[in-house]
């Protein structure tokens, strides 16, 4: 079957991420009160969250090899679903082999720049498992905000989870702005329990989605220094920022009971994470207070590290090798690689696809998410588009974000290394759960084809078509702010 004759078929049975090999065949299957019977069965040799997919006027038949794969059947059987004038639902006869193209199909949640919280979460996890992605990854600590329950350390969230106020909204846009001015509007206390941690991770869980948190170190980390001002280089007193950007108040390396905190934080987030990845950040990360400060000086040369970048390498490695005794594996962000961190840790590429092509060249694996255009607050070219976007200088439109490839520019025997993506959207200029959704619909539906589906099979003209029904539904079914696919 050539290509156009496949973008008719696909159009015609409205999935987003297009599925792998497709034939139609005559005849529909009506769907009784009752919903339907599904007959499963196992077959070994299909892919790990793979399936094959029969709807016949007899009934549906499932195979896989795993759960995740009868799952990603029944989400592939909901968008097939169609509704007849009179009500009457029924489901268009389909063969379907399909299979996932990449193991990492991730969406990126800031809820330190502005707090979201659990409804918010699990609705966006809801929408997720639709389009077969399969990562949350959650940003819980930062400079503005620190947004986990800690037991051992209720400051975090008693001090660290509030600040004095937020930038006031501005269009970055506007010629000669600069500077950051405060609306002293108190935030917060804002912070999920540990027990909305188990919810959120369990709801996860039954959608086949990993959880993997993120707890910023060495930057970003002015929130928990504010609650004990002695994890930080100067013993200063602060609250947490309330502008954006990034603060140079660092975590000390060289102070052994800051590094003794971190421990203690990644054992209770370890205790309620039972995915086998923990993020550690690393990026960011000024040093000016580590030049002056007696004991990351005093670290760098009894260990004879090579100042102090050598210093953040050493801390990744050492959190790296904790959380490895705890059967958890380490991601960073790909400043991680300024130093040498073992072949055992992942690589988060976000400035460029560099990071990524350096990483699988020297053995670790990786997981692309390119500023552009995986950053879904970068402008998407909607004409009277309502919401302010920051401006990194990318306008990633829909389409833009169709085109990209988690591979390119990684030789073919590396690239086993690369993991898959992910789409980010950071929250100083996401303000509500409306507007959110509408960063992030439809154009994640895009990065969601890229990490699914055989690029060979991909086309965007049915991709059009079929996101336009998935639009309809995410609307209607998830009630989800979901921007137009073009300028209206």
């Amino acid at each position: 079957m050539n290509m156009l004759a496949v973008g008719a078929v696909l159009a015609a049975i409205n999935v987003v991420p297009m599925p792998g090999k497709v034939t139609e065949k005559p005849g529909e299957l009506a769907i009784g009160a009752g919903g339907l019977e599904i007959e499963y069965a196992e077959d070994a040799a299909i892919p790990a969250e793979g399936y094959r997919l029969s709807v016949g006027a007899d009934g549906v038949k499932v195979a896989a090899s795993d759960e995740a794969g009868r799952f990603y059947a029944r989400q592939t059987l909901r968008q097939l679903e169609k509704t007849r004038s009179d009500g009457a639902r029924f489901l268009p006869c389909v063969e379907i082999e399909d299979a996932p193209r990449f193991k990492w199909r991730g969406l990126h949640f800031d809820d330190c720049r502005h707090f979201f919280g659990k409804e918010a979460l699990m609705k966006t996890l809801d929408a997720m498992a639709l389009h077969k992605l399969n990562v949350l990854h959650w940003h819980l600590t930062e400079d503005q905000g620190w947004r986990i329950e800690i037991k051992k350390y209720p400051l975090l969230t008693q001090i660290g989870a509030r600040r004095p106020g937020s930038p006031k909204p501005v269009v970055l846009k506007t010629p000669g702005y600069q500077g950051w001015e405060s609306n002293n509007i108190p935030y917060g206390p804002f912070f999920y329990t540990q027990d909305d941690v188990r919810e959120i991770v369990a709801y996860a869980a039954k959608r086949h989605i990993m959880v993997v948190p993120e707890i910023e170190l060495p930057g970003h980390a002015l929130a928990a220094i504010a609650s004990y001002p002695e994890l930080g280089c100067t013993g200063e007193k602060f609250e947490p920022w309330w502008r954006w950007g990034v603060s140079e108040h660092i975590f000390c390396g060289g102070n052994d009971a800051t590094i003794k905190f971190l421990e203690d934080v990644l054992d209770e987030v370890c205790a309620l994470f039972p995915d086998p990845i923990v993020h550690i950040g690393g990026d960011e990360a000024p040093k000016t207070v580590w030049k002056t400060c007696p004991k990351c000086q005093k670290r760098i040369s009894e260990l004879g590290l090579k100042g102090e970048e050598g210093l953040q390498g050493w801390m990744t490695d050492h959190f790296t090798r904790y959380l490895a005794a705890k059967g958890k594996r380490a991601i960073g962000w790909d400043e991680i690689l300024d130093g040498d961190p073992g072949k055992e840790t992942i690589v988060m590429s976000w400035r460029g696809p560099g990071g990524g092509i350096k990483a699988a060249a020297r053995g670790n694996d990786a997981v692309m998410c390119p500023i552009d255009p995986c950053y879904l607050d970068n402008p998407q070219g909607l004409a009277d588009d309502p919401y302010e976007y920051i401006n990194y200088g990318f306008v990633d439109d829909l389409k833009r974000c169709y085109g990209f490839n988690p591979v390119a520019g990684i030789p073919e025997a590396e690239q086993h290394h690369i993991l898959g993506g992910q789409g980010n959207n950071w929250t100083e200029y996401t303000f509500s759960q409306a507007e959110y959704e509408w960063k992030i619909w439809p154009r994640m539906g895009a990065l969601a084809e890229c990490l699914w589906s055989d690029p060979a099979r991909k086309d965007w003209d049915s991709f059009l078509v079929r996101m336009g029904d998935m639009r309809k539904r995410l609307i209607r079914e998830l009630h989800i702010n979901c921007a137009p696919l073009h300028n209206p």
